[in-house]
């Protein structure tokens, strides 16, 4: 059984475009959940329209009784999910036709594999091709190869996107809803469990494509970030704390607990200075610019001058 969870809030303006790319899959799911997240909007009556008016059996509309935020609100759609299969999925984006068919294929040509995630083009708010460079991690690499994803490459970051993945149902226990939204997101939680085990990959070949826009819930949050206050900034880093002591519980390999305790300490070292506004501890972090490098994809010095100007409100 195949399910797709839509996440939405929000999200009129493309919601439809893209539950039609769902309709139009050249594998059918057999159950797609859309979670609205208190849509002030049209989003909800929108979908209902598209359902009713397509005689989609197995889709359905459910509302949370309050806000929670993406992260949390893809927790709640992925809870509800009875696939064995589980897709996510943006409330903007657009699927190639035959997203599920392909990913399914390779699920079933690699059985190890336990979450899947895929490449995607970039697309601005008309569906035009785009080359916005501020998606964090962003990579066109559309080689076509099976890429095994590393437990290390995850520490700090997330670059896999859940809207490019799906999962086997027997993850949903290792996924603890844990608030993510500030800087690594459900996607990462996802990615880092399955990668313990050795069975996460990606599939570089593109099959869909991710609108870029002012009004991404997601990708507000990320661009968001050099805007925020230091408060912002430090609930953040605990967030990040949290999902990697959540992890650790995860871990057997003795180098890897390591090297997750060494961020974690190096994290606590920025937090530390956020609120003490120390300048020695500014100065000490300094010397682990290497760090900043490693945790977030070549932007250390960056990184590093932003808690400056974040502590200090420049």
């Amino acid at each position: 059984m195949i399910t797709v969870a839509v996440a939405t809030y929000n999200g009129e303006r493309y919601i439809e475009e893209q539950l039609d790319s769902l309709r139009l899959q050249t594998v059918s799911p057999d159950e797609v959940i859309i979670c609205d997240d208190g849509s002030t909007d049209n989003t909800v009556a929108v979908c209902r329209e598209f359902i009713e008016e397509n005689g989609l059996s197995g889709w359905k509309v459910l509302q949370n009784e309050k806000n929670l935020g993406y992260c949390l609100n893809f927790y709640g759609a992925i809870e509800k999910a009875n696939g064995d299969i589980i897709f996510l999925c943006d409330q903007d984006d657009i699927w190639d036709n035959n997203k599920i068919e392909i990913m399914l294929k390779t699920l079933e040509e690699n059985p190890q594999i336990s979450m899947l995630a895929t490449r995607y083009r970039l697309v601005d708010g008309n569906g035009k091709p785009t080359d916005i460079a501020t998606v964090p991690h962003y990579e066109a690499n559309f080689s076509g190869t099976l890429e095994k994803l590393l437990p290390e490459s995850f520490i700090g970051h997330s670059y896999i996107r859940g809207c490019a993945t799906c999962f086997k149902s027997e993850l949903k226990e290792k996924l603890k809803p844990i608030e993510l939204r500030s800087l690594l997101g459900h996607d990462w939680l996802i990615s880092m469990v399955s990668s313990l085990d050795g069975g996460a990959y990606c599939l570089n070949t593109p099959l869909m494509s991710y609108r870029c826009h002012e009004n991404n819930v997601s990708f507000k949050a990320d661009r968001s970030k050099i805007e925020r206050r230091v408060e912002k900034r430090i609930a953040g880093l605990c967030e990040s704390l949290e999902g990697h002591e959540y992890i650790l519980s995860f871990v057997n390999d003795a180098k890897l607990k390591s090297r997750i305790e060494r961020f974690m300490r190096f994290e606590k070292r920025r937090i530390k200075f956020l609120k003490s506004k120390n300048i020695f501890c500014f100065i000490s972090l300094f010397f682990s610019l290497r760090q900043y490098s490693r945790y977030y994809n070549g932007g250390g010095f960056r990184v590093w001058l932003g808690d400056f100007v974040y502590a200090y409100k420049k």
